[in-house]
């Protein structure tokens, strides 16, 4: 995972993470979905402004019998890549996060908010 690397203060060269297709263009050979997730979860200042008051609505949904939509964490994740891509440039990265990429994202964030919620980690 290339944010890991990142963190942890590694060195790296930007083109190990680039890789060609076969018709040319240039590509990121690294799962942005986990990278964006991870980073969501790990940046202290967009877990606590942006990401806990949406798992706060949430927790309250869900204790109303009303499982949320993946989808409230869209915003979220849109203001994630932007301060991804600024901390992290990267060519091969788009300005805006794509909408199947933001999808994903927002499905897999769902998922572990689910997890989590089953297994009683947001509990008073």
């Amino acid at each position: 995972m290339r944010i890991r690397e990142l963190l942890e203060g590694k060195k790296f060269n930007d083109l190990n993470f680039i890789t060609k297709t076969e018709d040319g263009r240039t590509d990121i050979a690294y799962d942005l979905v986990e990278d964006l997730v991870f980073y969501l979860n790990n940046n202290d200042d967009l877990y606590r402004r942006h990401l806990y008051p949406v798992i706060s609505n949430c927790v309250e949904s869900m204790n109303s019998n009303k499982e949320p939509s993946p989808n409230v964490f869209k915003k979220v994740v849109e203001q994630a890549y932007k301060n991804y891509i600024k901390e992290f440039p990267i060519r091969q990265l788009p300005h805006t996060i794509e909408e199947q990429t933001c999808n994903e994202v927002c499905q897999k964030m769902h998922e572990e908010f689910c997890k989590n919620f089953q297994e009683g980690k947001y509990k008073d």
